[in-house]
């Protein structure tokens, strides 16, 4: 398997767009920026994706996202709340028919300092990938897993799904998504602009690539464009997106429902 780059091991603490860690920062205003910029979405070239979904020996539900390029995200869930997010692990993976490798970084939603870590695993004949994660510094922080291949067919949805108005669930971000994939939105703060795009991957649906480009002002990423995924469910009408510097050391992360 093709492996991209390993992320740098000089970290910052994971923060959420343009307002600090743990989902935003004080203000709850839903106002959209006084100054709107043009939409100019970044190119995206859609890959093959595999989704992996179970659970963590921590009480965690997680979602194991692998391209064909070798990237990998692992979105985990808080304790025993499947509906909250805890954070996520992206990182670069190796491996064979039989083995899967990652070496990654967790950045945490839940006050813990950014971290590497290996995860390491073994993919049976009937698709589950079960394995453990291994830090390199904060051993209490280890776990193991159990994970189940999700076919492409499990859910399929159109972009006139994924089509409309957004809102944070702490009401600080908001974004809109036109048909043809481009999206606008303010984050954490009604002075952080952004622009970007997303498209499906092209065996999942509900798996997209995303690109998001800061406006500066008030954003922490000052103008800087950031790529990512975005993971939309159609039962609870919810985007997820986690986007990451091209440093590789900081994340933008959002949870948005749809209006």
């Amino acid at each position: 398997m093709k492996s991209s780059k390993i992320l740098t091991a000089t970290l910052s603490l994971a923060l959420a767009a343009c307002g600090g860690g743990g989902g935003g920062g004080g203000s709850t205003s839903t106002s959209t920026s006084t100054t709107e910029p043009p939409l100019t979405p970044t190119p995206i070239v859609t890959q093959n994706v595999g989704l992996w979904r179970g659970t963590t020996s921590t009480g965690r539900s997680q979602s194991l996202i692998l391209f064909e390029d070798g990237r990998a995200y692992q979105l985990y869930s808080a304790v025993s709340d499947p509906a909250t997010t805890g954070g996520v692990i992206i990182g670069s993976a190796s491996g064979t028919a039989s083995s899967l490798s990652l070496r990654a970084v967790d950045f945490s939603w839940e006050g813990h300092a950014s971290a590497m870590t290996t995860i390491a695993g073994t993919l049976d004949g009937a698709g589950n990938y079960n394995g453990s994660a291994t830090y390199d510094v904060d051993a209490s922080r280890n776990f193991s897993f159990t994970s189940s291949y999700r076919p492409p067919t499990a859910q399929v949805i159109s972009m006139a799904d994924v089509t409309g108005a957004y809102a944070g669930t702490d009401r600080t971000t908001v974004l809109t998504i036109r048909a043809d994939g481009l999206m606008r939105g303010v984050a954490f703060s009604p002075d952080c602009a952004f622009i970007g795009s997303i498209a499906p991957t092209k065996n999942y649906t509900t798996l997209m690539q995303m690109s998001l480009t800061f406006q500066g002002g008030a954003c922490t990423f000052g103008t800087q464009t950031l790529e990512g995924i975005a993971i939309y469910d159609p039962t609870l009408r919810t985007l997820q997106g986690v986007a990451l510097v091209d440093t590789g050391t900081r994340v933008a992360l959002f949870l948005a429902r749809k209006s």
